[in-house]
């Protein structure tokens, strides 16, 4: 896995999506391919959010 830190709009942004995550329930996304930050939404279709947690590693 490649680090590349984050640049100062980036984090702000990634703060600002956690935060309203946190106090709101707005939905963080996600490239699928890179696992990086794209943003954020108020509503995710059902088939979303079943593919990420099918995306999720399980040790059971």
């Amino acid at each position: 896995m490649d680090f590349r830190p984050l640049q100062d709009a980036e984090r702000r942004d990634l703060i600002q999506a956690l935060r309203g995550n946190a106090d709101k329930g707005i939905s963080i996304l996600m490239d699928r391919k890179t696992t990086r930050f794209t943003g954020t939404a108020d509503d995710v279709p059902d088939e979303e959010v079943i593919n990420a947690i099918r995306s999720v590693p399980c040790h059971y």
